[in-house]
């Protein structure tokens, strides 16, 4: 069970990639084919679908690893060079869009109930995503442009390439490490933390429980409906926070220890192979927590959400509606305007 100088846990390996393959594969397809079955077109669909096609790609991908860790790390799947080639790529635009695509639904979230009338329009929802998925493919592909391919890793089960391989400058080297790693994994963490806090604090706003009970003409019924959708989100970014937060750290010691080349107190005694074994582990937790934990929350909680986020663009159009027209509005006969239109993006 070890691999030169470090010992492979196999067994956590194909437990948790066999947990990724059996249960969030049928999960986020469940997602996915519910998404496509929607008839209304609004942004909230569209990253939905985006996340639950990713996430499945993403589980689908667990079982390159779950057949070769129950083998004690034998090639199998990865023995084929295109098969091999295909997993690595995938795997580096699947893991990093999936947490990019999340950050753009919180922060949109957000948007969408601090400024419950601000119209989000598609474009600059779609744009970022295009561009961004256009990035990881040519990083994906960046091995080919140095002559550098994708191999096959009995320790870390995994096809992948070393940034150290590349004909560039070490400091270049460096900067495009600290580029590929935690950069693209911290800022969605941090994204989707701030968006979340922000949140919760407009929803638990006091002003808004009164509103919502001259609507619901009980105090009752408001704070039910508030309390749901908090927790909600607060469940959302909990579980984001636990399944990243582990991954985010490890990366940042990693990126610590290649730019000191390993010369910073307390990095001395741990070899890179340590480094990268215990960040591929962390990894592999990040992707099967993500992958299934965002299905069984929109399975389980996001109608409930769905529900305070409608109410509360309601309200703000009953308010506008009010200020312009000097008067009273028959509200109920705008709820059920509004009901029939396009749901907004939560």
């Amino acid at each position: 069970m070890s691999t030169g100088n470090i010992s492979v846990p196999y067994g956590l390996y194909t437990g948790l990639s066999t947990t990724q393959f059996l249960l969030g594969t049928p999960l986020n397809l469940l997602c996915l084919i519910y998404f496509l079955t929607k008839k209304k077109r609004s942004n909230s669909r569209f990253l939905y679908l985006c996340i639950n096609g990713v996430d499945a790609a993403i589980c689908c991908l667990g079982i390159f690893t779950a057949l070769s860790s129950f083998y004690d790390g034998a090639e199998m799947l990865f023995g084929s060079e295109i098969l091999c080639a295909l997993q690595g790529m995938l795997s580096n635009i699947t893991q990093r869009l999936s947490v990019f695509l999340i950050a753009v639904l919180s922060i949109s979230r957000t948007i969408s109930l601090a400024c419950p009338l601000k119209h989000i329009s598609r474009h600059s929802i779609t744009l970022p995503v295009f561009v961004y998925t256009v990035l990881l493919v040519f990083q994906a592909t960046m091995p080919y442009w140095f002559g550098v391919g994708y191999n096959y890793s009995t320790s870390f089960i995994k096809c992948g390439w070393g940034i150290t391989d590349l004909a560039i400058s070490l400091t270049a080297q460096k900067i495009l490490f600290v580029f590929l790693l935690p950069f693209q994994f911290l800022l969605p963490l941090i994204a989707v933390l701030v968006s979340g806090g922000l949140t919760c604090v407009k929803m638990l706003g006091g002003s808004q429980v009164l509103t919502l009970s001259e609507v619901l003409a009980t105090d009752d019924d408001a704070k039910k409906i508030k309390k749901q959708g908090t927790i909600t989100v607060v469940f959302l970014t909990a579980a984001y926070a636990i399944f990243n937060i582990p991954n985010c750290a490890m990366l940042i010691i990693d990126s610590t220890w290649f730019i000191s080349d390993g010369k910073i107190d307390g990095f001395k005694d741990i070899t890179l192979s340590e480094i990268i074994l215990i960040g591929t582990l962390l990894t592999n937790y990040t992707v099967v927590g993500n992958s299934i934990t965002n299905a069984v929350i929109y399975i389980c909680r996001i109608k409930k959400l769905r529900h305070f986020s409608r109410l509360n663009v309601f309200i703000s159009t009953i308010r506008t509606r009010v200020q312009k027209q000097g008067a009273a509005c028959r509200w109920k006969h705008y709820y059920r305007e509004y009901q029939s239109s396009r749901e907004d993006l939560i």
